[in-house]
């Protein structure tokens, strides 16, 4: 399984997808500044905050 980083590399002349002004590099010092463990754990705190919002507002 490909992580969206990876996905956006496989395509050719991925650069092209990038906003303006976001170098390639930077891209790549992000991806490895923390282990796939470490963002998937990110990812669920990020989840759990969305949903906790909503229900908030749901009440």
């Amino acid at each position: 399984m490909m992580t969206p980083y990876e996905k956006l590399k496989s395509l050719p002349d991925w650069t092209q997808y990038l906003k303006k002004g976001t170098p390639p590099h930077a891209l790549e010092s992000k991806a490895e500044s923390m282990s796939d463990n470490e963002a998937a754990q990110q990812l669920q705190s990020a989840r759990e905050s969305l949903f906790q919002g909503i229900f908030k507002r749901k009440a």
